[in-house]
């Protein structure tokens, strides 16, 4: 999806911008490849290289139900993370929130619920979406924590969905009403 940067892209703690290809850079993928940033993520299933992030990068921006935005921290003065609103369903009002912080000197700053809430800004104020949902494992109490700073509260549990390390994982739902 294409965008334009307004100042609701912007807090006190963070900074979003829409990601492109030039942001892709070693230290992101370094993020992909490290056991303890990507213990959650689905990609963590592939060796990521700079190809594979540019490729899903240029994805993304082709695709008119997807916002993926970088995160960028001021006090840091660098990008630390990404955050993706997608896929985006105008015809029910409805956006699926995804995020990473990356730079681990990031975490525990309170950036990922800058970045949360900041996204969820731009999906009422900008895309006119009524609803926003999330998805954590249920021993990412930092994401479950992160999304309830930004308003969303747990909707629902998909027992042993996932398998981590092996073991079955719950799957916590989150949501958040925008209008």
């Amino acid at each position: 999806m294409q965008a334009t940067a307004t100042p609701r892209w912007r807090t006190e703690l963070i900074e979003c911008f829409l990601l492109e290809q030039q942001h892709a850079s070693e230290e992101y993928v370094g993020w992909l490849n490290d056991r303890e940033v990507n213990r959650y993520l689905e990609s963590r299933f592939t060796i990521q290289d700079l190809a594979s992030v540019r490729a899903f990068i240029e994805t993304a921006l082709a695709d008119e139900r997807i916002l993926f935005l970088g995160i960028r921290c001021p006090a840091l003065g660098r990008h630390v993370g990404n955050i993706k609103l997608g896929p985006i369903d105008r015809r029910h009002g409805l956006g699926e929130v995804g995020i990473m912080i990356g730079d681990r000197q990031a975490w525990g700053r309170g950036i990922a619920s800058a970045a949360i809430a900041c996204i969820a800004d731009i999906a009422q104020h900008e895309l006119g979406l009524r609803k926003l949902t999330a998805g954590c494992y249920a021993s990412n109490k930092g994401s479950a924590r992160a999304f309830e700073k930004a308003g969303f509260q747990v909707e629902g549990v998909r027992r042993d969905h996932f398998l981590l390390d092996g073991r079955p994982e719950d799957l916590i739902l989150m949501a958040r009403m925008l209008r």
